[in-house]
């Protein structure tokens, strides 16, 4: 059974949670309560505590710093914080503190409960684990082949704050784990992230891809004993290696600079590369999130190598977006001027000393999106009826990654918004441009109605209103007339089997594409082949 712990300084709110909650049913079994930080404090010194769920803010102590007093000294503790507002800079915190999660007060009872759930479950692998490494020495072969799992581990926890951070502790995991550092050895660590892929890829093929990209590293550092490499999150590697002294600065951007060529060349992605001063284990995990912060404010150089606390070239002041300018473009249908104008103006941050930063990314992107709706409400068009659905609700993290994915992504909301705009001028390209496309995919049994408006970047009633008013029939009836015509033509032109005729035609089941031509046509397709062969 496990223990939780319930921090907040209103006694009614403590009391909801401590009713609203199934714990039995989590396998909770003591919920202790505690309405200030030196109460819970007190609770930590006297009971086993597996799960704190916490308020942010309180009086005599916060909960984050409650939370920093309890990864310091208990750190297989999991803190779920909850709070009445949904500042950035509360979520970083938590981030920053390892939290298992973060929900918004008034919180539901079930949500909480899910999480409780997740966070006592990962506890449960963990502890599992452990139990493992505690035991390693009565199976020693089991011990060998398992290594690399328990070093990684490590590191992992180690990056993670689930070690305590200071030199004695590291020391006892470090030899629990087999790896042979001294507690004097310095560290260089490398952060690696790729930036974009030059090719579309698969989840699969993705992690194919980063799993190469982490052995070609693990090559290249063959000649230094010792080193690590380790995978942070997608897309990102945390090397590090134990070094006597740092290499000049020239040697490491040589280093850094041909890894990245070996990977443009064989890999296929663009990725930069952070390095960081040499450091003591104790400060690995400070020295990552510093190198991340690096990383999260490159947004314009891509394939290069960057050295922490290096001199920047002087800022330029940024020019700020023309976007009533851009506006009225817009409204006039100056298409691609204005496409061509925002590329530029993107393109002028790629200069070293541009001051382009994640911050610069975040404001253009909210400022952009309101110059668009502004635009599309003075013509009366609402962005909800404009855009799919995806454009809207989907998470822009890849957007607000880098300047090409920004660029990309401003040159689709233009088309998307343009060809509502100006829909009556450009209302028979758009039919076209489906007509074509259902063309190209008529032997996909999943074309929709929605797979083609996606397809043109419109709302699909909306295409579905305009394609009838150009064409005099529905989309589906001409998806559905345009299948049984690209079936005529290939029974009355070829030699393949009806069955294999239904599939290209995007049928999949013989008997109902034999019904539907039927009534098309008038008669089945063996009978109508014949009667095309005979003319």
């Amino acid at each position: 059974m496990y223990h939780a712990l319930i921090v907040d300084d209103e006694i009614h709110a403590v009391r909801g949670l401590q009713a609203g909650v199934n714990w039995k049913r989590l396998d909770v079994g003591d919920v202790h309560t505690a309405l200030s930080m030196k109460q819970a404090q007190e609770i930590f010194q006297n009971h086993p505590i597996h799960l704190m769920v916490c308020d942010i803010e309180m009086p005599q102590g916060s909960g984050l710093e409650l939370a920093a007093w309890v990864k310091e000294r208990f750190p297989e503790t999991e803190t779920i914080f909850l709070t009445c507002h949904s500042d950035f800079a509360f979520a970083k915190q938590a981030i920053q503190l390892d939290s298992f999660d973060y929900l918004l007060k008034p919180v539901d009872y079930s949500e909480l409960e899910v999480v409780v759930g997740k966070a006592l479950g990962k506890m449960k692998k963990e502890k599992e684990l452990r139990s493992f490494e505690e035991t390693h020495h009565h199976y020693r072969k089991l011990w060998e082949y398992h290594r690399p799992v328990v070093a990684d581990r490590f590191w992992q926890d180690l990056i993670h704050r689930k070690i305590p951070s200071n030199p004695s502790a590291i020391q006892e995991h470090l030899s629990a784990a087999g790896l042979p550092y001294s507690e004097d050895v310095r560290f260089m660590p490398l952060y690696i992230r790729v930036q974009r892929w030059h090719k579309e890829l698969s989840e699969r093929d993705r992690r194919i891809m980063e799993y190469a990209i982490r052995n070609v590293l693990e090559e290249v550092m063959k000649s230094v004993p010792g080193t690590a490499v380790i995978p942070v999150e997608d897309g990102a590697l945390l090397m590090i290696a134990p070094l006597d002294e740092p290499d000049e600065e020239a040697q490491i951007r040589e280093h850094g600079d041909a890894f990245i060529r070996n990977c443009n060349q064989y890999l296929y992605c663009d990725l930069s590369c952070y390095f960081g001063g040499m450091i003591a284990l104790h400060e690995l995990a400070d020295m990552l999130r510093r190198l991340q912060e690096l990383d999260e404010n490159n947004v314009t150089q891509v394939n290069r190598t960057f050295i922490l606390g290096e001199k920047r070239r002087p800022e330029n002041p940024m020019k700020p977006a023309p976007l009533a300018e851009w506006g009225e473009w817009m409204k006039q249908g100056s298409r691609d001027k204005l496409i061509g104008q925002v590329s530029l103006y993107l393109e002028s941050w790629k200069g070293t000393g541009s001051g382009a930063d994640a911050q610069t990314v975040h404001s253009f992107y909210q400022d952009f999106l309101q110059m668009v709706f502004f635009v599309l409400q003075s013509k009366g068009l609402q962005a909800n009826r404009v855009f799919a659905h995806n454009l809207l609700t989907d998470k822009p993290e890849s957007v607000l990654r880098s300047l090409s994915s920004l660029q990309e992504w401003t040159r689709y909301v233009i088309e998307v918004a343009m060809n509502h705009i100006h829909s009556i001028e450009e209302n028979l390209s758009v039919v076209d441009k489906a007509k074509r496309y259902i063309l190209e995919q008529i032997g996909q049994q999943d074309l929709s109605r929605e797979v083609v408006a996606s397809h043109v970047f419109l709302n699909p009633d909306y295409l579905t209103r305009i394609f009838k008013k150009e064409t005099g029939m529905s989309l589906s009836d001409y998806l559905q007339t345009t299948r049984i015509d690209y079936a005529k033509e290939l029974l009355a032109g070829t030699g393949q089997s009806v069955s294999d005729i239904a599939i290209a035609s995007g049928y999949s089941n013989l008997s109902y594409f034999s019904t539907i031509f039927k009534k098309a046509t008038g008669m089945n397709p063996v009978d109508y082949r014949k009667r095309a062969q005979r003319h």
